[in-house]
């Protein structure tokens, strides 16, 4: 009787999970504003609040980093190299004789327009708080 209830358990769990994500999957489709709705589950589902308080902060190699300008060029070379580190392993799997020429010439096939180059503008702290305060306002009316 204990296993049967079990199995049971374990059956009803991953039936409600189901219709949980076909409930989200449904919201999603029909939202005009498909970021922001997911960005609404995604917080609806962990309870989490942000804490404006809070410093950022990163560990980076084993230390806690609460420098912006570090966390901040952290970030730019991980999205900068995300990419060339991507394509070089997907063409690693395919060939294992790589040479920077062919991962060019990959990089020249897929992709026949070159793209438009990221401008990062310097921000102040002021700034950002605006668009903080601003999005919140939003996220206050949303709800």
């Amino acid at each position: 009787m204990k296993s049967f209830y079990k199995k049971y358990c374990k059956i009803l769990t991953s039936t409600i999970q189901l219709a949980k994500k076909l409930h989200y999957i449904e919201l999603i489709s029909q939202s005009e504003n498909k970021t922001k709705t997911a960005c609404s589950i995604i917080k609806s589902l962990t309870n989490k609040r942000a804490n404006s308080s809070e410093e950022p902060m990163l560990n980076i190699e084993g230390q806690l980093i609460k420098n912006p300008q570090i966390l901040a060029e952290t970030f730019n070379n991980y999205f900068a190299n995300i990419v060339e580190e991507s394509v070089i392993k997907i063409i690693k799997q395919k060939n294992n004789d790589l040479s920077k020429h062919s991962y060019m010439q990959y990089l020249v096939n897929v992709f026949q327009q070159p793209f438009s180059p990221i401008k990062l503008k310097s921000v102040t702290e002021k700034v950002i708080y605006e668009i903080n305060k601003k999005s919140e306002m939003e996220n206050i009316l949303w709800v």
